[in-house]
């Protein structure tokens, strides 16, 4: 896997916002995959790399953060919407 890249922190807000309200989320990853969950969390490692701590119908994953091309709540009443993390 290459080296991680951060997200800008305005991004990373948005990232927050979903954990803290405990979001269901479809996340875009920039490979193509998508996953859906509810938003738990942020992690980071001693190697300062930074994942999204998603609770699946697999369990619970965690999802580096340069890897997400976009996210989208899907609790409709929060107003969330879409927001996408990469170019």
């Amino acid at each position: 896997m290459e080296a991680y890249r951060p997200i800008s922190c305005d991004l990373h807000d948005h990232l927050e916002i979903a954990c803290l309200r405990r979001l269901r989320l479809q996340v875009e990853l920039t490979d193509g995959t998508q996953v859906e969950g509810r938003a738990l969390t942020t992690v980071s490692t001693p190697a300062k790399e930074e994942f999204l701590r998603l609770e699946s119908a697999d369990g619970v994953r965690d999802l580096r953060l340069d890897q997400l091309h976009a996210i989208t709540a899907l609790d409709d009443e929060t107003g969330f919407g879409r927001v996408v993390l990469s170019a």
